[in-house]
């Protein structure tokens, strides 16, 4: 008898878990964003060009699925986007590539909707500032740190057109 409500306590315990974690939004999968635009850029930039990142990591923290759309770039060719390590007003490393380098596709022109995953083996660095390629960990925590950021360099703005600081999109 005493088994059976041993068993009958720690199911109850253990559906009591489950039930809040759905009810109050907890997983261990994070949901993160940020707004792209010339104004976050270092040094800002005057142009018609927006954007968005959007990213979900799963629930192993092993895969990071990604879409970045952006639209109204005045450079005629884009030349790579890709996440890096740095605050807000600060430029930092390029910690992975979202397209045109690291073994990613190259960039649509000036508008695009792209979609990817990144994983241990895309992170570059940046090993300047205590990433090393592969230390996959550590730029998430960045990002749910808000110091990191995703943006898109193009012909006309080589060191970025658009901009935006990733946040975890929980927090908003």
């Amino acid at each position: 008898m005493a088994r059976t409500w041993m068993k009958i306590t720690l199911g109850a315990a253990l559906f009591s878990c489950l039930f809040w974690a759905v009810a109050t939004g907890q997983s261990n999968e994070k949901s993160f964003k940020a707004t792209l635009s010339g104004l976050q850029e270092v040094p800002v930039n005057s142009t018609t060009g927006i954007g968005e990142f959007r990213a979900q990591l799963d629930s192993a923290g092993s895969t990071l699925t990604f879409e970045l759309e952006y639209s109204g770039l005045e450079g005629a060719t884009t030349l790579f986007a890709h996440v890096h390590l740095g605050q807000r007003g600060v430029n930092g490393g390029v910690s992975f590539f979202l397209c045109g380098g690291g073994g990613k596709p190259a960039c649509p022109a000036t508008q695009a909707s792209i979609t990817g995953t990144v994983t241990a083996a895309d992170v570059v660095g940046p090993s300047g500032q205590g990433i090393a390629p592969g230390e996959f960990a550590e730029i998430v925590s960045a990002m749910q740190s808000g110091t990191s950021y995703a943006n898109v360099h193009t012909d006309k703005h080589p060191g970025g057109e658009i901009r935006g600081q990733i946040k975890d999109s929980r927090s908003e």
